[in-house]
Parts: structure tokens; C-alpha cells; sequence
């Protein structure tokens, strides 16, 4: 269809009188669809229970039946064999050069410089000053 023929149409759509009960249908179907939605957002969150019920359950089946037995250390030494460590050598110790101090120098006068610069243009004048 070409715009004419759209503009045609629209014109013998607004001349055509409304139905009485189409804004009771428009109504309807809105109040379904939001009774719908609410409908999967409950499914939505009871399954999010559910399975947050099977990871508990799963964490409750798989855990140990009896906790790991504890020992204090002077238990342990007694079940576990002396360990021989061998000798270590001695490792020499050097000690490190310090370097020598620099003494300061005396400071001297700094004596001010400037640089002109004179570029191809006459206006412009590059002046550089310490």
C-alpha cells in the first residue's frame, strides 16, 4: 500500500463509529495478562525455593556423619616418629661496602639565561628564560 491508500483507509476508520464494549475488552485482557504474570512470578520464585531447599539438603546428606578426631600436639609427637634434620653448613657472612660520602659542593651562582628565538613571522617571538 502506498501512503494515499493508508491516508484513504485511516480516514474511513475514524468516520466508523467505536464498538461500546471494545473498551471493556481492551480491560479485560490487560487484567489477564497481569494475573498471568503474577501467576509466573509465584512459579518463578517457588521453583528459586525449592532449589535452594535441594542445595541445603544436599549439603546435609553429603557432610562427614562424624567430625574428623582432633589431637593435641603433645599427642601427635607421640604417634609421629623423630625427624632428623642434617646439619646445615655455615654459610660465611660478608660484609657490605659502604660507599664513601660525597661531600656537598658549594653551590654556585646561577647566572640567568635567556634565548631568543625569531621565527619567519614577525609577529611571533619565541623567548626562552632560565
Amino acid at each position: 500500500m502506498k501512503e494515499d491508500e493508508l491516508r484513504e483507509l485511516f480516514r474511513e476508520m475514524r468516520e466508523e463509529p467505536v464498538p461500546a464494549d471494545s473498551l471493556a475488552r481492551v480491560r479485560a485482557s490487560v487484567d489477564q495478562r497481569i494475573h498471568d504474570r503474577r501467576w509466573l512470578s509465584a512459579w518463578k520464585m517457588a521453583a528459586a525455593l525449592v532449589m535452594v531447599g535441594c542445595i541445603v539438603a544436599g549439603y546435609l546428606w553429603l557432610r562427614p556423619a562424624k567430625p574428623v578426631q582432633q589431637m593435641r600436639p603433645p599427642d601427635i609427637a607421640q604417634v609421629l616418629p623423630p625427624v632428623e634434620m642434617p646439619a646445615l653448613p655455615e654459610i660465611p657472612v660478608r660484609s657490605a661496602h659502604r660507599p664513601k660520602r660525597a661531600r656537598p659542593r658549594p653551590a654556585v651562582e646561577a647566572v640567568p639565561v635567556s634565548i631568543r628565538i625569531e621565527t619567519p613571522d614577525p609577529d611571533v617571538v619565541i623567548l626562552l628564560v632560565n
